[in-house]
């Protein structure tokens, strides 16, 4: 499989971004699956349970989030977990599917978990201290699965 460009990765970030005003707009809540990436930053809680491997579904809504920032490279919202607020990062390129409550409308988008290639980047000398964080917070506790949204996409019902 061809490696990704620079081009091809910003063009479907820009994607995302619009998607997920349009699904903010449409249907004020909304879940986003997030697969673990990087730059997946979920507050203290981090992933837990199976979430390390298949990703966390989060809702988005006027009472789940607040303070939503939509940058070039993630969105940045804080978002409630129980009775818990987080701050949470979702970067573009972990984004794997927008969909409804009804599941009418699902949206499933290719994910980078790599840098693109292109032009290298200068290291930060703190890059170090940054990759502990990141382990730090996407540890969490394994025996902590309350809370956690199960959804079933193979079965749809109708009557």
């Amino acid at each position: 499989m061809d490696s990704p460009n620079l081009e091809d990765i910003q063009a479907l970030r820009e994607f995302k971004k619009q998607l997920f005003s349009v699904y903010w707009e449409r249907f004020g809540t909304f879940y986003v699956h997030v697969m673990p990436h990087p730059d997946l930053k979920i507050g203290k809680r981090g992933l837990v349970g199976e979430e390390p491997e298949s990703g966390i579904i989060l809702v988005i809504g006027p009472r789940a989030a607040r303070d939503i920032k939509i940058e070039e490279e993630w969105v940045y919202a804080e978002l409630q977990f129980g009775y818990t607020w987080e701050e949470v990062f979702l970067p573009w390129d972990g984004i794997f599917r927008y969909f409804d409550k009804s599941q009418q409308t699902v949206t499933q988008m290719r994910i980078y978990l790599g840098k693109p290639d292109g032009p290298p980047k200068k290291e930060e000398p703190s890059t170090a201290e940054t990759k502990e964080e990141d382990s730090d917070l996407g540890s969490g506790s394994s025996k902590r699965k309350d809370n956690v949204i199960q959804v079933d996409f193979g079965s749809k019902t109708k009557k």
